[in-house]
């Protein structure tokens, strides 16, 4: 079920003198004793507690459980009841004007059983996979819990059951009653930067008004009516936000992903706030090529923000 990773043969060789001649004596560690947990095994956690859209904000920290033991070649890897730690993506509250409350969350690290920390994440991935979040790919791929509840809070209940999958290559031997870990050349991880394009389609209501978009807190851009601009991320989590960072999305960002993010002003709002969505690549592509890039005058953060023509 779980594939060996391939591998030479290693060879320890253990010198020593006895009476003037040297005695080699081969110690062979072959690929079949080693206990491999692939990268993209899945696990199942459970939510450790319940979460609102109306009390969670962005990147608040969120606990799980692992719901059963992780067992491989008969040896538990990870062991049921390891807390497993995750976040909240987005969390918009609902109820105002009808609108639906919005939840998301991720499920990020456990421990294996030795105390080494694991990464987590929502989908097996792989080279060559679509690279592209949009919002359909935010409820299926970064977070498996993404929900809405029209007119209503959205919620999620303790004891939720998510299954995530192992987002690296862990290895192990038996040592007596003990799993060892082995220590290996890991594959190499791109640091080729996430791309987000961020844009405000052309709507003559509210045309005036510039909400502020930032990033991790920097203010990006005044977004006037009618723009677009695009950054280039360091792969991990950014928060994308409005004035208010509570009107935003926590995402952990991987190489070379992209991510659309519409903005739009709050329905009786006339103060300036706007909203931000994650949006579907297909609708945010049509969109932008209709649009300008931002005025240089509305830039605040110009080591940040950079000039892309939208791919195709």
């Amino acid at each position: 079920m779980f594939p060996y990773v391939k591998q030479s043969l290693m060879v320890v060789l253990t010198v020593a003198l006895f009476s003037g001649h040297i005695n080699v004596v081969a110690s062979l560690t072959r690929p079949e004793d080693e206990i491999v947990l692939a990268e993209g095994t899945a696990i199942k956690v459970v939510t450790a507690e319940e979460i609102t859209s109306k009390a969670a904000k962005p990147n608040d920290p969120v606990k799980f459980t692992v719901a059963e033991d992780l067992v491989i070649n008969g040896q538990v890897v990870v062991r049921k009841d390891t807390p497993a730690l995750g976040s909240v993506i987005t969390a918009q509250k609902g109820g105002y004007m009808g609108n639906s409350g919005k939840l998301a969350i991720q499920v990020e690290s456990t421990t294996t059983i030795d105390g080494q920390p694991l990464k987590l994440r929502a989908a097996k991935g792989g080279e060559g996979d679509d690279k592209t979040t949009s919002t359909f790919a935010l409820a299926s791929v970064i977070s498996p819990l993404f929900l809405f509840r029209k007119g209503g809070e959205a919620k999620i209940e303790a004891g939720t059951a998510v299954t995530v999958y192992a987002g690296e290559e862990k290895r192990f031997r038996v040592d007596g009653s003990t799993l060892v870990p082995v220590v290996f050349e890991p594959r190499t991880v791109s640091s080729e930067p996430a791309t987000v394009f961020i844009y405000r389609p052309k709507k003559w209501v509210g045309r005036g008004l510039e909400p502020s978009v930032f990033v991790d807190k920097t203010e990006l851009a005044r977004m006037d009516n009618g723009r677009f601009f695009a950054l280039k991320l360091k792969p991990g989590k950014h928060i994308i936000h409005m004035t208010d960072d509570e009107k935003g999305y926590a995402i952990e960002m991987g190489p070379g992903e992209t991510y659309f993010f519409r903005i739009g002003l709050e329905a009786g709002v006339w103060k300036g706030q706007g909203k931000i969505t994650l949006d579907d690549r297909e609708r945010a592509l049509k969109e932008i090529k209709k649009l300008k890039f931002i005025g240089k005058d509305k830039i605040k953060a110009t080591e940040i923000v950079v000039e892309l023509t939208p791919p195709n």
